[in-house]
């Protein structure tokens, strides 16, 4: 495949707060009790997850994320947090497996947005989000809850390994395009919106001295997986990361990544984007996760 990097588009969204109503309600208290989720239930609500990911071990994180510090103060426990789950009303154990859209949030709760249910209805997608894990938290819990989801998830629904994926807004944007590189090996494909961040040294044209935040290369293998999975990076005119998203993504198409796309679309700011644009964009994942596997069934 080669990448793509799209033209820009007009939002079908109007330029208003959507941002701040997005953020009121993911910051609404619970208002259910939480109990540990039971496999194959449907709707949308709240659940413990149980199961830790062997990747969200604090030594194993350390070294995939080459991380020298002390963990120990930002351990967690995973019976003391917990999810946001959509799963469509189709879905029915040992039917057709469904794909998984992990969401990292910017804010403290991991809530589908009510217009995108019906976004996930259509194309046989499981929404997890981990709450409490915005952006006033330390990196190590947000991956590690996002690794945990998957985790859980695949066990506890029937699911599609090649349709995993991770994404995220601002904030949780950046942890979404760390997670769909440098764990590659868990996610087949990564959707971050109007954050990014990068392994590469990408200077910022604007400010001199600064780069795009970076993390640790990963290993030689998974970020091979990396360069063949499909990334789609959402920006807007009005974003005021978009100068980052637009240097990474160009950065990514020298370095060798050949599903890649960049979105920047005409009007949209520094928020979540339409119900219709984040569909779209998550035909461009399924149709390239499609592709895969029907060029590897030939």
């Amino acid at each position: 495949m080669t990448a793509h990097i799209q033209g820009v588009e007009r939002s079908s969204l109007p330029l208003l707060a959507a941002l701040s109503s997005f953020a009121l309600a993911c910051s609404a208290p619970a208002a259910e009790a939480q109990a540990p989720a039971t496999a194959h239930r449907t709707g949308e609500f709240q659940a413990i997850l149980t199961q830790r990911a062997p990747e969200s071990d604090p030594r194993r994180w350390s070294e995939r994320f080459q991380f020298r510090g002390d963990l120990d103060d930002w351990n967690y426990h995973l019976a003391t947090e917990s999810f946001s789950l959509y799963v469509p009303p189709s879905y029915e154990p040992d039917g057709e497996p469904f794909g998984v859209v992990v969401w990292v949030s910017a804010f403290d709760r991991g809530d589908i947005p009510a217009e995108l249910r019906a976004v996930l209805d259509e194309r046989r997608l499981i929404w997890v989000g981990p709450n409490n894990a915005g952006n006033r938290r330390h990196l190590f819990p947000r991956m590690g809850l996002a690794l945990d989801a998957v985790r859980n998830v695949t066990e506890l629904y029937d699911v599609d390994a090649d349709r995993i994926y991770v994404s995220g807004l601002s904030g949780g944007g950046k942890v979404a395009a760390m997670l769909a590189v440098a764990w590659a090996d868990v996610f087949t494909g990564g959707l971050p919106i109007i954050g990014m961040t990068t392994y590469l040294r990408v200077p910022v044209a604007s400010s001199p001295g600064q780069t795009v935040y970076r993390f640790a290369t990963p290993p030689p293998d998974v970020l091979a997986l990396a360069k063949q999975h499909p990334i789609v990076i959402m920006t807007g005119s009005g974003d005021f990361n978009r100068e980052e998203c637009r240097l990474t993504a160009a950065a990514y198409q020298r370095e060798g990544f050949t599903d890649l796309h960049l979105v920047d679309i005409d009007g949209m700011g520094h928020e979540m984007p339409s119900a219709e644009n984040f569909g779209r964009r998550l035909d461009l994942l399924l149709a390239s996760s499609a592709a895969a596997r029907n060029a590897a069934a030939n």
